[in-house]
């Protein structure tokens, strides 16, 4: 009988053995890319995630960053510094805690920066792979939407005190006729001024807490056109001028026509209200860089001017209180344009022979950023 050893052949297995489980990690290390050691980097779903994920040393370096860590570090490529500033040392007091308290997992905060910003993020991984989040815009919806639900409160409470006091009239017995009309005629006043703020106040909610605005090309002499048309019926009736001027050719600008139609609408309505028969009102365009100058002009009684800084304040009405109007509508323009990059101006005389208000706006031309030739 021949006899074997088998420890050399167990040996030689085990040998074969470590030499295939090696050669694979290395493989699946070199097919992955990995970049740093712990930790792959090159995971397509960091890239592309709409979050800023970095990888920071203990002496601030970071050795890679997303492209959204790169536009909200200011980085110019995939590697830099954390810069100069007070919450860049708490980020890394905060990585440093993850990286040697064996208590932890990571390390939660959230920073307010000067003027209006906020800044959260989560140091994990050790304290070495960060997750920051820029959550200003958050914020900012957050406390339009309270502002929101406190002026609408405010605001509502002196109609509804005035519909539940004539509905209480309604009920009375041996009312006069002429009163009661009287009644009823105040009661439907009040409950339009409550609808008036209600949808106007839901239209600026919208606004102020919505997303990024999505830019498309727009044809603004179109949108124009169809604000004179929907204004002319009213300005006739009131004895009125109104007239639409523009320099052509015009470029396409950037932004959502459904807004901006209602700018334009808001404008002249304000215009029109408050002129006087004869007066005139001219909504003109022309190109001045970098896009389209909007201008709605008239030559009615003005406005004070202890009241232009106010006029775009929500309910702020610089007209007498009995005029028509929920004092929400320059707050609506001033919102609109604020979205699509741009800042409305006021002009106005009140004394002379020449008053009137002009009102003013420039909207930036598409470009292709914009996915415009």
């Amino acid at each position: 009988m021949v006899a074997f050893d088998l420890q050399p052949l167990l040996f030689g297995l085990i040998v074969l053995l470590a030499l295939v489980a090696g050669g694979t990690v290395w493989l699946d290390r070199r097919r992955r890319g990995r970049r740093h050691p712990g930790f792959d980097l090159s995971l397509p779903a960091l890239n592309e995630a709409p979050f800023a994920v970095f990888w920071l040393t203990e002496t601030g370096a970071i050795p890679f960053a997303n492209p959204a860590a790169q536009r909200l570090l200011g980085l110019t490529a995939a590697t830099g510094t954390l810069p100069e500033a007070e919450w860049a040392d708490r980020l890394l007091a905060d990585a440093d805690a993850a990286r040697h308290d064996p208590a932890i997992a990571g390390r939660y905060r959230i920073v307010p920066l000067p003027p209006n910003r906020l800044l959260r993020w989560w140091a994990g991984a050790g304290g070495k792979l960060i997750f920051l989040f820029d959550a200003t815009e958050q914020q900012r919806a957050e406390q339009a939407a309270r502002q929101l639900f406190n002026d609408l409160s405010h605001e509502l409470r002196t109609p509804l005190a005035t519909i539940l006091t004539h509905v209480e009239v309604q009920g009375l017995a041996n009312l006069p006729e002429v009163t009661r009309q009287e009644s009823l005629r105040l009661l439907r006043e009040e409950a339009q001024r409550a609808a008036r703020l209600v949808n106007g106040m839901l239209e600026l909610g919208r606004l102020e807490t919505g997303g990024e605005l999505t830019s498309r090309p727009v044809d603004l002499l179109a949108v124009a056109e169809a604000a004179v048309q929907q204004m002319m019926p009213q300005a006739e009736a009131r004895a009125m001028h109104l007239s639409l001027e523009a320099g052509t050719p015009l470029p396409a600008t950037a932004g959502d026509a459904d807004q901006l139609l209602r700018v334009f609408l808001n404008l002249l309505d304000n215009a029109v209200k408050f002129g006087r028969p004869g007066d005139k009102v001219t909504l003109a365009l022309r190109r001045e860089p970098p896009g389209v100058r909007c201008a709605v002009c008239d030559t009615g009684p003005g406005i004070a001017a202890q009241h232009l800084p106010f006029v775009t304040r929500r309910f702020y009405r610089a007209h007498a209180p009995e005029q028509a109007g929920s004092g929400l509508g320059l707050a609506l323009v001033a919102e609109i344009l604020r979205r699509h990059d741009s800042t409305l101006y006021i002009e106005s005389r009140t004394q002379g022979d020449a008053t009137g208000t002009c009102v003013s706006f420039v909207l930036r031309a598409m470009t292709l950023e914009d996915g415009q030739p």
